[in-house]
């Protein structure tokens, strides 16, 4: 889920909404995924030494400018 909601914000390049990030990660990967796996992944990595991801305010997130997606 990380790796998916990580390709969606850097494909963006602007912080989107969670509703919006949601929608594209269905699109994604074909399938309709949990809002609460979406959010939870969001939610999750905002916080800690290296965030993923970073709030930038109420429901809208940007990918943090210190992460890039592994290609591996």
């Amino acid at each position: 889920m990380l790796e998916t909601v990580t390709l969606v914000l850097e494909r963006a390049g602007e912080p989107m909404r969670a509703r919006e990030i949601h929608a594209a990660a269905c699109e994604l990967v074909g399938e309709q995924l949990l809002w609460k796996s979406v959010k939870a992944a969001l939610s999750a990595d905002v916080a800690g030494e290296n965030p993923r991801f970073q709030r930038v305010r109420y429901g809208v997130y940007q990918l943090a400018r210190n992460v890039r997606r592994s290609t591996s």
